[in-house]
């Protein structure tokens, strides 16, 4: 199964810690959706989506 978050980063060649400082979410958040060990909600991922675009 792929993670929808990890995909999104990778796709827009970022780190975790890029994605999380122009989203504005801290990067032990971004790590936990990525490992699962955290739900991300559906407004969660679009603020990541909007914030990973170029």
């Amino acid at each position: 199964m792929v993670n929808p978050v990890r995909a999104l980063r990778e796709a827009a060649g970022l780190s975790q810690a890029e994605l999380a400082r122009r989203s504005g979410v801290a990067q032990p958040n971004v790590a936990a959706y990525e490992a699962g060990r955290r739900s991300v909600s559906v407004k969660m991922l679009e603020r990541l989506l909007r914030t990973s675009s170029f």
